[in-house]
C-alpha cells in the first residue's frame, strides 16, 4: 500500500516507524465534500496547472424513473437521459496477457470483456441506478443468485433440480462483424447458436480452468452434461455433480465462461487436447459483446470501437441501443501518480478500482483520496470497502502450532486492533466484516460485533498477558517460530505485526515473495505456516454453503457445515428463495451455533481492520458509480453503459 505518513507506534517499550498508507472500502457511500478553492494543496506529484474549473452546470433533461424492488416497494427517481458520442478513456496499471479465460481464473482476462459476454449478469435495475439492492463492492453471487441476476446471453433459465440447468439461449444475438478483422470476417456476423453456448462450456469443462470449481455429472463423457435440449434448438441443457446446485449455477452463468466462436479457436487458436484451441493473439479476438478491439499496442494503450449490431438496450431507455460510447480506450500507466495527474488534467475519466488483472486495481485510500479532493473538488467519488479485501492474514489449522485454537486466539490478542486501525489507517477502516459482510446482498446475515458474544469480541481487543497465558496453556511458555508468506505490499503492516507477537514471544520471519510465486503457493495450498491472504467475507459466506476451502489459505475444515450445504442445495430449498432464505437466516444469526460465531471462535486467520477505498471520476461521465464489480466478476464491464456529457466537458475546458 505505499505508505507516506510517518507513525510513532509506542506500545509494551515497541518504538516502530513506518511509512503509512490509508487505505479503504465501505458499504456507506459518502457524499462528496466541497472544497474551498483557496484550500487548494499542491500535491508532491507533479500536476500540470489548468485554467480555473468551471464550476459543473445543474443537470437538465432530468425524466422520472419508477421501479420496483423484489418486495414490491416502488422506487422512483430522476435519471438524465443519456447521449451519444465521445470516447470514454479509462487507466490501470496491468498489461494484458491474456486473450481467452479458459486457463486461467476470470480476473486475468479483463482486457477480453468489452468483446465477449457470459450468459447472465447483475441486473442493472436493481443496482446502484435503480433500486439499489445489489452492491458493486462484491464480487460473489449472493446467495440465492436468482434474484439479483438477470439473462445476458441467456435470456432466461430454469433449475429443473438440484444439479440440471436449462439456460434459453437469446434469439437475433450476432458475432460482431469487422471488416478490418479476418477472425471476424469468417463468422461473417452469423447469428450465435444454442451450439456455440454448448462448444464453449464442453471446451472450459475438458480443457479448462473452470473444471477445477465444480465437477459435470459426467466429467468423463462432458457431451452428457452440457448439450442442447433434444426438444428446444435454442436451449442448453448442463447436468452437475449431485447436491451442487447453487455452485454449479454461480460457475455457469458467468464468471469463468465468456463465449468463444468454435470455428475462430479452431482455425486461430493454439492447440490443445481433445481437439480443442485457445486464442492467444488479441487480433483474434471475436465476441458478440458491445466493442469490437481495434488496436492493442504492448504495453500502451488498447483500443475499442463500438459494435454497431450489439443487440442489448438501455434497461433504463430500452429505446437506446447501447453502447452510448463511439469507443472505448484503455490507457496503461504502471504508475499510480501519474495515473492520478492524468484524471487530474482530464486525460481519463475515471480511476477505476476494478479487477482487471493480478495487482491491476487503482487502490486509493485515505491519502490519496484527499489529496484529489483538494486539487480537483469537482471530482466525482465513492467512498466504500471491500468485503473480498485479503487483510487477514492465514494461519495453517492442520499444522503444529496453528492447529491448536487457543495458539490462534493468542496471535489475536496480541495485537491491539484499535491501534491499527486509528493510527495505521488514521481512522479510515472497517473493525469488523466476519464473515458476512454489512454491504446490500448479505444485511439480513450480518451480525454487529457488539451484537457477538464476548468470546467473539475479545479477539478484536487487545490483551497481550491473556495471549501469552494462552501460548502457555499450549505448551508454548517461551514461544515459538514461524514464517509468513507475503507480498512486498504486505510487509509495512506485517513489521507492526511481527513487533506485536515478538512481545509474546512469537517470532515471525516474513517471506517476501513475488506476486507468480505468492499466487501459485496460494493456489496450490504449499504454504506451510502463514500466508498473507485470507477467506474473506465474501469466500466465507459462500464456504458455508458449499463447503471447502474456496480461497481458504487456513486449509480449516468445513465439513461440520456439510449437512447444511446438501440441505440447501435441493430443489426444495434451491427452487424457493425464500425458503432458502429462511434456512439461513437460522443458521446465520439465529441458529444455536450459527454461522457467524462459528467463523469467528475458530480464528481461522488473523483478522485485521479492512480499510476504506475511494473511486474517483470525472463529472461528465455519466452513468457510472464505481465500486470493484460493476455487473459481474471480471473487470471492464461498465463501459457499454456509461455516456460522456460532452457540453459539459467542453464547458470545463477539457
Amino acid at each position: 500500500m505505499g505508505k507516506r505518513v510517518v507513525w510513532l507506534v509506542v506500545s509494551s517499550g515497541m518504538v516502530l516507524t513506518l511509512l503509512l498508507s490509508a487505505c479503504a472500502p465501505a458499504v456507506v457511500e459518502e457524499k462528496k465534500e466541497v472544497v474551498p478553492k483557496e484550500k487548494v494543496v499542491t500535491p508532491k506529484e507533479e500536476v500540470v496547472p489548468r485554467e480555473e474549473v468551471v464550476v459543473p452546470r445543474e443537470e437538465t433533461n432530468l425524466v422520472k424513473w419508477t421501479g420496483k424492488k423484489q418486495d414490491g416497494t416502488v422506487v422512483e427517481k430522476m435519471i438524465e437521459k443519456p447521449r451519444y458520442g465521445g470516447v470514454h478513456t479509462s487507466a490501470g496499471p496491468v498489461v494484458p496477457t491474456i486473450w481467452d479465460d479458459l486457463t486461467i481464473r476470470g480476473t486475468s482476462n479483463w482486457a477480453v470483456n468489452p468483446v465477449q459476454e457470459t450468459l447472465w449478469i447483475k441486473d442493472p435495475l436493481l443496482g446502484p441506478q435503480g433500486t439499489e439492492e445489489w452492491s458493486p463492492q462484491i464480487s460473489l453471487v449472493p446467495i440465492p443468485p436468482e434474484p439479483v441476476y438477470t439473462g445476458r446471453i441467456a435470456e432466461s433459465w430454469e433449475l429443473i433440480d438440484h444439479q440440471t440447468i436449462k439456460w434459453h439461449i437469446r434469439k437475433g444475438v450476432r458475432w460482431a462483424l469487422d471488416p478490418t478483422s479476418e477472425a471476424s470476417r469468417l463468422l461473417g456476423g452469423r447469428e450465435l447458436t444454442a451450439a456455440d453456448i454448448v462448444y464453449a462450456y464442453r471446451r472450459n469443462w475438458d480443457v479448462g480452468y473452470v473444471k477445477t470449481f465444480i465437477k459435470l455429472s459426467e466429467p468423463e463423457n462432458v457431451a452428457n452434461s452440457v448439450y442442447v435440449d433434444p426438444d428446444d434448438p435454442w436451449a442448453v441443457i448442463f447436468k452437475g455433480e449431485p447436491n451442487k446446485g447453487v455452485l454449479f449455477l454461480r460457475v455457469m452463468g458467468g464468471i469463468h465462461n465468456h463465449l468463444v466462436a468454435p470455428e475462430v479457436t479452431q482455425t486461430f487458436g493454439k492447440p490443445l487436447p481433445k481437439g480443442y484451441a485457445e486464442i492467444i493473439d488479441w487480433r483474434h479476438l471475436v465476441g458478440t459483446g458491445p466493442f469490437m478491439l481495434k488496436s492493442y499496442v504492448e504495453g500502451s494503450a488498447l483500443t475499442y470501437e463500438r459494435n454497431p449490431d450489439y443487440w442489448m438496450r438501455d434497461p433504463f431507455f430500452p429505446e437506446n441501443q447501447l453502447p452510448y460510447v463511439d469507443g472505448f480506450k484503455f490507457l496503461i500507466i504502471p504508475d499510480l501518480s501519474t495515473r492520478m495527474a492524468a484524471l487530474r488534467t482530464g486525460k481519463i475519466d475515471n480511476l477505476p478500482t476494478d479487477a482487471v488483472g493480478p495487482g491491476g486495481e487503482t487502490n486509493l485510500f485515505r491519502e490519496e483520496a484527499e489529496q484529489l479532493r483538494r486539487t480537483n473538488p469537482e471530482l466525482e467519488f465513492l467512498k466504500f470497502y471491500n468485503p473480498d479485501a485479503e487483510t487477514d492474514m492465514s494461519m495453517r489449522v492442520d499444522t503444529k502450532p496453528f492447529n491448536d485454537v487457543r495458539v490462534r486466539r493468542a496471535m489475536n490478542l496480541a495485537i491491539n486492533k484499535q491501534e491499527i486501525l486509528d493510527d495505521y489507517y488514521q481512522g479510515d477502516a472497517l473493525m469488523f466484516q466476519n464473515p458476512i459482510p454489512p454491504i446490500a446482498e448479505y444485511l439480513d446475515w450480518y451480525v454487529p460485533l457488539e451484537q457477538m458474544p464476548q468470546s467473539v469480541r475479545e479477539l478484536y481487543e487487545y490483551h497481550p498477558d491473556k495471549a501469552k497465558q494462552l501460548l502457555a496453556e499450549a505448551g508454548y511458555p517461551n514461544g515459538f517460530k514461524t514464517s509468513i508468506i507475503a507480498l512486498a505490499s504486505d510487509v509495512d503492516l506485517l513489521s507492526i505485526l511481527k513487533n506485536y507477537w515478538a512481545a509474546i514471544g512469537v517470532t515471525v520471519d516474513i517471506d517476501v515473495r513475488d506476486y507468480t510465486v505468492w499466487n501459485t503457493i496460494g493456489t496450490k495450498k504449499t504454504n506451510t505456516q502463514m500466508y498473507s491472504g485470507g477467506i474473506g467475507a465474501g469466500g466465507a459466506g459462500v464456504a458455508l454453503v458449499f463447503g471447502g476451502p474456496l480461497g481458504d489459505y487456513s486449509q480449516a475444515d468445513m465439513s461440520v457445515k456439510n449437512t447444511l450445504r446438501d440441505k440447501l442445495s435441493t430443489a426444495e430449498y434451491y427452487l424457493n428463495a425464500t425458503k432458502m432464505k429462511a434456512a439461513l437466516t437460522e443458521e446465520l444469526v439465529s441458529g444455536g451455533l450459527s454461522w457467524n460465531v462459528f467463523f469467528n471462535e475458530q480464528v481461522y486467520g488473523i483478522m485485521l481492520p479492512v480499510p476504506y477505498q475511494y473511486q474517483f471520476w470525472q463529472p461528465w461521465l455519466k452513468g457510472y458509480y464505481g465500486g470493484l464489480y460493476y455487473l459481474g466478476y471480471s473487470g471492464l464491464d461498465w463501459p457499454p453503459f456509461v455516456w460522456i456529457d460532452q457540453e459539459l466537458k467542453k464547458s470545463m475546458g477539457r
